[in-house]
C-alpha cells in the first residue's frame, strides 16, 4: 500500500514538473509492476487478491468496449472477473481472473449447485497497466530490463483489441508469462482520451475455442459425416475425396472437379434404397457445406434457394438434407440429419428466434430416438441455445437482437436447464475437446456468471 501511495504521489509530481519526475516515475511505475507480475507467477484466487488489494470488482459481461482496461478477446469463454484499481493520477490497474482449468479426460467435479460466491476461486492469469501520465516505454523498460534482463521477446500475441496500432513494443516471455510494454498514440480506449502507455502480462494459456462456424466444433461434424458415408457405401475413392473437404483454401481443387463429385454422389443415390439414398443426400449436402461450387451449377445438380435471407441473394436451402431427413425418418441416416440440422443453427426454418427453433427441434430429436452414441450431442447443442436464450437477456448479449428478453423470474430457470444438460453431455463425452468447453461453461453457469457470448448472427445483411 504504502508503494502505491508512493507511486501516486510520483505520478502526480510527474504531472505538475514531467522534466524532473519522470525517471523517478518511470522507476516507481516499473516497481509496481515487477511486485504485480510475481504476484501473477503464483495465481491466486480472486479472494486471495481482494484480501490484500482495494479496487472494483468487475464481474465478467459482454460490453467490455466501455471498460478501462482491455481483456485478452481470445479467451473471453474463460474471463471471470476484473479487480480494478483507478486514481486520479491517471493510473489504471486491472487483475483478470478466469475460471477454473479444467483438461479432457480429468475433469474435476462441478459444483453441486449454484452459488455467486464461486467466482472467489477464480484464478489470476493476466493483469493490465494503462496511464496517461508523461511516462516513456524506453524509461520503463531499462528499469524493468534491470530485474529481468534484456527483453527476449513474446511468445504470442497480445491477442488485445487494437494492439496492433501499438508503437514501440517490448516483450519478455519469463515464468510463463509474456509482459508487454507499448505505446498506444491513438489511445484505443478512448475513455478518457489521448495516447497511453501500456503495460500487459499473461499467462500461457491456450484460447478459446472456436465455435464461430462449427458452433458445436470438429468432432461431431466429421464424425457424423464419416457415418453418413459408411451407411451410404459410395464407391470409395469418391467418398474419400468428399469426405477431404478443401474448404475453399488457397490451392483448392478446381470448382468443376468439386462440381462433377457432387454430380457423381447425388447421381449414385437415386438408385439407392431409402436409408442409403438418404445418407448419400446428406454427405452431398455436407460437401455442399464446405466445397464453394458456383450457385447456377448447384441449381442445375438439384439444389434449391430458400430461407428467410435469399432476398438478399442465393441461398442454398439445405434440400438435399431436408430430403435425408424425410427418406428415413425413424432410422441413422435421418437421426443423422436432424443433427446436422442442429450443428447449422442459422439454417433452422421457423419465425422464432433460432435458440428457440434449436431447443424444440433437440428436444423432438431426444423423444424420437433411443440413446446411443449421438444423443450427447443433442444435450450438448439443447444446452448451448439455452445459455445463448440467457446470454440474449444480457446488455450487449445479442448480435442480431432477436428479441428473446427473458424476465428476471424466467432467467434462473434457463440457466438451470443449460447447466443439467451440459452435465449429461460431459457424462457421456468426457474426453473429447468439447467436454472442456462444457465444463467450464457449465461453471460459469452454475457461478451466476453470463455465459459465454456467441460471435455470429442468424440475421440477415
Amino acid at each position: 500500500m504504502i508503494r502505491r501511495m508512493a507511486l501516486l504521489a510520483l505520478l502526480a509530481a510527474a504531472l505538475a514538473h514531467p522534466s524532473s519526475a519522470q525517471g523517478e516515475l518511470a522507476a516507481a511505475f516499473a516497481s509496481q509492476v515487477r511486485t504485480d507480475v510475481a504476484v501473477l507467477a503464483s495465481q491466486p484466487a480472486l479472494a486471495t487478491w481482494q484480501r490484500s488489494h482495494t479496487g472494483k470488482l468487475d464481474l465478467a459481461h459482454y460490453e467490455t468496449y466501455q471498460d478501462p482496461y482491455e481483456v485478452d478477446f481470445t479467451r473471453l469463454d474463460r474471463w471471470c472477473a476484473a479487480s480494478v484499481g483507478e486514481s486520479p493520477a491517471q493510473v489504471i490497474r486491472a487483475a483478470l481472473f478466469y475460471v477454473p482449468s479444467a483438461a479432457r479426460g480429468a475433469l474435476p467435479p462441478l459444483p453441486e449447485k449454484e452459488d455467486a460466491t464461486l467466482t472467489r476461486a477464480c484464478r489470476m492469469q493476466a493483469i493490465w497497466y494503462e496511464t496517461r501520465a508523461p511516462v516513456s516505454v524506453d524509461a520503463v523498460v531499462r528499469e524493468l530490463s534491470s530485474s529481468w534482463g534484456q527483453p527476449n521477446g513474446q511468445s504470442a500475441e497480445p491477442d488485445i483489441r487494437g494492439w496492433a496500432l501499438w508503437k514501440g513494443v517490448v516483450a519478455w516471455h519469463r515464468a510463463s508469462m509474456n509482459v508487454w510494454v507499448a505505446d498506444d498514440p491513438k489511445g484505443w480506449s478512448d475513455s478518457a482520451g489521448g495516447p497511453r502507455l501500456i503495460v500487459c502480462a499473461r499467462r500461457d494459456s491456450p484460447r478459446d475455442p472456436d465455435f464461430g462456424l462449427r458452433w458445436l466444433g470438429d468432432t461431431l461434424e466429421d464424425q457424423a459425416a464419416g457415418a453418413a458415408a459408411q451407411i451410404a457405401g459410395l464407391d470409395p475413392k469418391l467418398t474419400a475425396a468428399i469426405l477431404h473437404c478443401d474448404n475453399g483454401r488457397p490451392g483448392a481443387e478446381a470448382e468443376p472437379l468439386r462440381a462433377s463429385r457432387l454430380d457423381q454422389c447425388l447421381t449414385a443415390s437415386r438408385s439407392l434404397p431409402s436409408p442409403r439414398r438418404a445418407a448419400a443426400l446428406l454427405l452431398a449436402d455436407s460437401y455442399i457445406a464446405c466445397s464453394p461450387i458456383n450457385f447456377e451449377r448447384l441449381i442445375q445438380l438439384g439444389a434449391k434457394s430458400g430461407g428467410p435471407c435469399s432476398k438478399d441473394g442465393p441461398t442454398y436451402s439445405h434440400n438435399f438434407r431436408d430430403q435425408a431427413e424425410k427418406l428415413d425418418p425413424q432410422g441413422p441416416a435421418g437421426e443423422l440429419a436432424g443433427l446436422a440440422s442442429l450443428a447449422d443453427p442459422c439454417s433452422l426454418k421457423g419465425a422464432r428466434p433460432w435458440p428457440d427453433l434449436l431447443v424444440e427441434k433437440g428436444e423432438k430429436l431426444l423423444g424420437e430416438f433411443p440413446p446411443d452414441q449421438w444423443t450427447p450431442w443433442v444435450h450438448f447443442a439443447i444446452a448451448r441455445a439455452h445459455a445463448v436464450r440467457l446470454s440474449f437477456s444480457y446488455p450487449g448479449g445479442d448480435p442480431d437482437e432477436e428479441g428473446i428478453h427473458l424476465t428476471r423470474a424466467a432467467m434462473p430457470r434457463e440457466r438451470h436447464v443449460a447447466v443439467e444438460h451440459f452435465e449429461r453431455f460431459i457424462e457421456q463425452k468426457p474426453d473429447v475437446p468439447e467436454s472442456v468447453f462444457a465444463w467450464q461453461e457449465a461453471w460459469r453457469l452454475l457461478a451466476g456468471l453470463p455465459p459465454s457470448q456467441i460471435h455470429f448472427g442468424c440475421g440477415c445483411e
